[in-house]
């Protein structure tokens, strides 16, 4: 997290406010690295959700339950049918990375995105943040109505 230069102090994020805009919106690595920080205030899930909706938002122990990803809904997969195609990248807090994000798109649900995040840092990698979001996908749809005008 960033420390404000003046004061020398991490600036406190509203988790509340935190939870309110990830109904609308992907969380920025700042917020993420504050909730799994705080993860102890949040209720851990015992067991995977069924088919949660868009905006959900779920906590889970790594070393407790391993299966957290089977969740109801169908994601893409590779090629070989069978895994889930899921999306890696390190994401950033300032110039440092933080954090760990996997990326599933949903297969039924061209829109429909699943992310998961948990903290480089050994102490707190065992907890995850999944994240549901449908998203729109209007420049892609257009490209498609594009492809099929043109070629048509």
């Amino acid at each position: 997290m960033a420390v404000n230069r003046r004061t020398g102090v991490a600036p406190v994020l509203d988790i509340e406010k935190i939870l309110q805009e990830a109904q609308h919106r992907w969380l920025r690595p700042t917020e993420i690295c504050e909730i799994l920080r705080n993860y102890h205030k949040f209720c851990i899930a015992p067991e995977p959700p069924n088919k949660p909706t868009s905006g959900s938002l779920f906590l889970f122990d790594r070393k407790v339950l391993r299966y957290f990803r089977r969740d109801g809904h169908n994601w893409r997969k590779k090629k070989d049918g069978k895994t889930v195609k899921e999306a890696h990248e390190k994401l950033k807090a300032g110039s440092i990375d933080v954090l760990h994000c996997y990326y599933a798109h949903g297969e039924d649900k061209e829109g429909f995105q699943r992310r998961s995040y948990w903290m480089l840092e050994g102490a707190l990698m065992h907890i995850v943040l999944v994240h549901y979001r449908e998203v729109k996908v209007l420049i892609h749809s257009l490209i498609r109505l594009t492809f099929i005008f043109v070629s048509s």
